[in-house]
């Protein structure tokens, strides 16, 4: 099978390498004891009633993981969650083109869901759904929903057992339709929140699905600079001490923002679980603002240990995600 895919890589970029370091970066940043996600499909049938899809990127934050994952565990839903390479939905490969690989891809992964037979795929990544909803369809047996619509739909089975004293600010996106459903949900979650006020700040449909260096290129950065300004400009005139992003890809491009604004950038869900007694530090955060790569190298060592990770090759990766300057 390795072969055969290997074969349909006509842009001959490096794939294997691609998701290598961000698995190395997700080994970096949480110990083997602490993972709930599976990243091997099974060989076998063995049914749930929900699959959380977690998607490839989503590694690269490893405390949303742990987030959602222990959310999931109060509702004691049957849920497998999983994600990875194995379960990439092709996505990246059709950005470069790869149009043959990226279709197999998708239908691997569509076929390694219905091996757990869900009722419902809950999604967590942005780029999968538009991916399955947009550039290949593929039959399935089961419902998708995004993980916030999810989240809302079971909202009555929740305890919160914290206030939060936040006056919260969504960072959201709004080119599709589907984007403005998961926003409404996130806002659903976040209102619900005792204690927390929510503030309603406008989106740019420019700013497209996720926020990502490519959607950067797109733009150039003084125009995808200017749109985050204003955004955070608008926290800030209403008072909002909190600026959440929905996505992950939005929270790793956005939580260097604190150096500049007043303004703590956190991903929705931490401020939603926190409520219910969940809180992971978010490392991504800590390590890009501390510029720092030697610190970060050094704070990441027990993970690297456990996961029995190549030092050399966690200094390289290091070095390319936490840089000294931005």
């Amino acid at each position: 099978m390795a072969s055969s895919l290997l074969s349909r890589n006509k842009s001959g970029y490096d794939y294997a390498g691609h998701f290598r370091d961000i698995r190395l970066l997700h080994d970096l940043t949480m110990s083997p004891q602490d993972r709930k996600w599976r990243a091997v499909p099974p060989r076998q049938e063995e049914p749930h009633q929900v699959v959380l899809y977690l998607g490839c990127n989503v590694l690269l934050t490893s405390h949303m993981i742990r987030t959602v994952t222990a959310i999931f565990d109060l509702l004691e839903v049957d849920y497998v969650a999983v994600g990875g390479p194995a379960y990439c939905c092709g996505i990246v490969h059709d950005r470069l083109g790869d149009t043959e690989l990226s279709q197999a891809m998708g239908r691997n992964a569509v076929r390694a869901f219905e091996r757990f037979h869900p009722e419902r795929v809950v999604m967590w990544c942005p780029s999968c759904i538009h991916y399955y909803d947009e550039v290949f369809q593929v039959p399935a047996s089961f419902q998708t929903q995004h993980v916030s619509e999810f989240l809302v739909a079971h909202l009555g089975q929740l305890r919160f057992v914290r206030e939060a004293q936040q006056r919260v600010a969504l960072h959201y996106h709004c080119n599709r339709p589907r984007r403005l459903v998961e926003a409404r949900a996130a806002e659903t979650l976040l209102s619900a929140v005792p204690g927390l006020e929510y503030l309603h700040v406008e989106s740019d449909p420019r700013l497209d699905r996720i926020c990502s260096e490519l959607n950067q290129q797109a733009l150039g950065m003084d125009v995808w600079e200017g749109i985050i300004e204003q955004q955070f400009r608008d926290a800030a005139e209403g008072q909002a001490n909190t600026f959440a992003t929905l996505y992950h890809g939005c929270q790793r491009l956005l939580c260097v923002q604190e150096e500049r604004h007043p303004t703590t950038v956190e991903h929705y869900l931490s401020v939603f679980a926190r409520a219910l007694g969940i809180e992971y530090e978010d490392t991504y955060k800590k390590y890009r603002l501390w510029r720092d790569p030697e610190r970060v190298q050094a704070d990441m060592a027990p993970c690297m240990r456990a996961s029995e990770v190549d030092e050399g090759e966690a200094r390289r990766v290091v070095l390319r995600r936490f840089p000294e300057v931005g």
